[in-house]
């Protein structure tokens, strides 16, 4: 905020993968150790989670407070009351009180209750509420219920309610909800495990890079002071989460303790009693006037402030006098550590983290807390330089992190570590470079941890990568053409096949988006069939034709049935859920580009769908501004959400691959007779294309070229709301959707 307040806005702004691309920067791969707390650890916040569990269930009770806690929530969403027979749009409340709009949309859908009007459910509001949901609601409920009442229910309910937010790290004030720092978010962000979980990734790149290895393991601090709430003495070590503490773990560990790690900070160079020799002998021959005075000791022996014997193997090298300064003993460990004598450092952000260079480094190790994106560049930096000893150079960049998302605040520190990778872009698993936790594994999500039966098969995949680095070179396409752009993409992963787009059978003239109609061919070819069979029904009724004529029209009928149900059958056979999916993004790209919201050509070579590894499709536009391709993204998305509150609904006409031959004759006449018979699902019109009639008359017609026969409804009329009643929040087709960010 400084600096633009300076500077103002930049002009020109170089993403990373850029310079990458032009061959000035290491090529990269992003990867996360998620690690759970240590048993000790986790019975504290168990017992933080009871208290607000408890707190939960009398929420729920409807003798709590004068006013029950979920009819409040209701009519705060639903009724959204500015004064008496007053309701505040919902785009104005969402606009005036985010926080309190997503946390009452995620509360409402979690607790299947019903959604305001003209509101349509997004990926972040599909989520369970999580605590700093809860606070926000539990805020809104006693400043506006409970405080202006004075009826001594209402005040029994706001003691219970200021009780239970102290585990969370919140005050409840007469001027509202108040946080300080929560215990729990502590235990996490200086978790023990994450020390064991920087361990074993040492050890994994130590094998796959042997001698090579040069990693960089940054810390926020150096040493712990004595800052610790009360409560969390003998729950966390008095060094929880300082890089003494790492590099005592380190020394204690055998592999890890065969890469001669080094501390150095501002103020301290330290190591292994077996490796402070061979630093002092270094130091004597390069910089005999620095080394006249250093001498070891222990690392905090000499100052009394830990005397275990887990700490006697730490030691720490110091000289004497002005001439002993990090300008000095920083350029010199650093040659030390890049001609290999030690394969690991261990310092702080401070010193570290930014201006420090060392070509050499090929592992990065985060255990910071460190966000916003000049920091998280910076960071990142580290192990970015080119190599001239590693022609093919790929940064291992990891962050470690620790969750419990079962207990309240238990994802902080995942929160944490989306929003580093928020505006951070790295290649994903199918080759795109895209910003947000997805590219680090196409299973996290921005808006909570994944489940715990996945943790160890994501940690898996991610020690796997280490020995992938020379395909991570490759997928980086250096040197190839690329431009500069950024859009928004839609994955979405069907949990059952989504159906075939009607047009396949039904005769509607298809065309690319923009292109000329065709006629389809199975449709002119029932026209034979059709005529055959009447043929043979009038012989049948008119003797006078013979029975020979009889036969040839029998003869017809069946000869040609058979071959219009083979093409169907194996037409329809060949036909993916990605062909389903470019049918429904077709329709809408088509009619925003009639609607003029993105610009022409409406060409099918602008839409991209991919399939990722985890089962997920990519659509995306090529050449589209960051809005444009927004609010495409934005408009796929809401097509193929669950029925929530549309205005306008448009069925879509769902075909199976048949069993048979005869199987396909029939919906090849189910087609010839307009789609009768077939099964038939409902999607949302998006926001955008049903504000207005016009609007939804150019989606309805791209959707019957695109898609399927059918005509739009309006929730509104009778018939339409009777089927959204019915409808309501199903998934037909399990659709899970994401909206995430690229650079092309």
């Amino acid at each position: 905020a400084l600096y633009a307040s300076l500077f103002g806005e930049p002009d020109f702004e170089v993403p990373t993968p850029a310079v990458v691309k032009e061959g000035d920067l290491a090529p990269y791969q992003e990867l996360v150790y998620l690690t759970r707390p240590l048993p000790y650890e986790l019975s504290y916040v168990d017992s933080q989670h009871v208290r607000f569990q408890e707190l939960l269930t009398r929420l729920f009770d409807v003798d709590f407070g004068t006013v029950p806690f979920v009819a409040w929530v209701q009519r705060r969403m639903v009724e959204r009351r500015a004064k008496p027979g007053a309701t505040v749009a919902w785009t104005r409340f969402e606009r005036d009180r985010p926080a309190l709009a997503l946390a009452g949309l995620r509360f409402l859908h979690h607790y299947k209750l019903r959604i305001p009007e003209d509101v349509q459910l997004r990926e972040r509001h599909r989520q369970p509420p999580t605590a700093d949901d809860w606070v926000e609601l539990l805020d809104d409920y006693c400043m506006h219920a409970l405080r202006p009442s004075g009826d001594p229910r209402d005040e029994t309910a706001w003691r219970e309610i200021a009780a239970a937010l102290v585990s969370l790290g919140y005050v409840l004030t007469r001027r509202g909800v108040r946080s300080y720092v929560s215990p729990v978010d502590r235990v996490l962000s200086l978790s023990s495990s994450k020390a064991l979980a920087a361990t074993e990734i040492l050890r994994e790149e130590a094998r796959a890079l042997g001698e090579g290895l040069r990693a960089l393991v940054l810390c926020d601090f150096e040493r712990a002071g004595s800052d610790l709430v009360a409560e969390l003495r003998g729950v966390l070590d008095p060094q929880a989460g300082s890089a003494a503490l790492l590099l005592q773990r380190l020394v204690a560990d055998g592999a890890a303790r065969e890469l001669d790690p080094i501390l150095v900070t501002g103020r301290t160079v330290a190591c292994s009693r077996a490796a402070s020799v061979s630093l002092l002998e270094w130091l004597r021959e390069q910089a005999p006037d620095l080394a006249a005075g250093v001498s070891a000791s222990p690392l905090f022996g000499s100052n009394g402030a830990d005397t275990s014997d887990t700490w006697e193997d730490a030691i720490r090298v110091q000289g004497v006098g002005p001439s002993w300064h990090p300008r000095r003993y920083v350029p010199l460990i650093t040659r030390y550590f890049e001609e290999g004598r030690s394969r690991c450092l261990v310092g702080t952000r401070a010193l570290l983290g930014e201006g420090w260079d060392a070509r050499r480094v090929n592992v990065l190790v985060d255990l910071t807390v460190a966000t916003t994106g000049t920091s998280v560049h910076q960071i990142r930096g580290r192990s970015l330089r080119l190599d001239p000893t590693q022609p093919r150079k790929v940064a291992d960049n990891w962050d470690v992190v620790c969750v419990a998302p079962e207990y309240p605040k238990g994802d902080n520190d995942y929160r944490r570590f989306v929003r580093k990778h928020q505006h951070y872009f790295a290649p994903a698993d199918d080759g795109e470079i895209e910003s947000g936790v997805s590219h680090v594994h196409p299973a996290l999500s921005p808006y909570g941890p994944p489940p715990a039966e996945r943790v160890n098969a994501i940690n898996r995949s991610m020690l796997e990568r280490v020995l992938a680095r020379s395909a991570a070179y490759d997928g980086w396409r250096i040197g190839a053409p690329y431009n500069n752009e950024q859009s928004r993409s839609v994955n979405v992963r069907w949990g059952r096949a989504p159906g075939i787009a009607a047009v396949a059978l039904t005769g509607a003239p298809k065309r690319g988006v923009g292109g000329r109609p065709r006629a389809v061919s199975t449709g002119r070819a029932l026209v034979g069939v059709v005529a055959a069979t009447a043929l043979a029904g009038l012989a049948t009724a008119d003797a006078g034709l013979g029975v020979a004529a009889v036969a040839a029209a029998l003869a017809v009928a069946t000869g040609g049935g058979l071959a219009v149900g083979q093409r169907v059958r194996s037409r329809l056979r060949q036909i993916q859920p990605e062909d389903t999916l470019v049918a429904l993004a077709s329709a809408t790209l088509a009619a925003l580009v009639r609607c003029g919201a993105i610009r022409e050509p409406a060409t099918a070579e602008r839409l991209r769908v991919s399939l990722r590894a985890d089962g997920y499709y990519r659509c995306y536009l090529l050449g589209a501004s960051v809005e444009e391709s927004s609010l495409f993204a934005e408009c796929l998305d809401a097509l193929l959400a669950p029925l929530e509150n549309p205005r306008y609904i448009m069925p879509r006409l769902v075909l199976e691959p048949p069993a048979g031959v005869l199987g396909g004759l029939r919906l090849a006449l189910a087609g010839a007779l307009g789609g009768r018979g077939l099964a038939v699902v409902y999607h949302a019109v998006p926001p955008y294309l049903a504000a207005n009639r016009s609007r939804v008359g150019v989606f309805e017609r791209e959707w019957n070229t695109h898609v399927s026969p059918g005509m739009a409804l309006y929730v509104r009329d009778p018939r339409g709301q009777a089927i959204v009643d019915v409808l309501r929040g199903e998934n037909p087709f399990e659709a899970e959707t994401q909206i995430r960010g690229l650079w092309h």
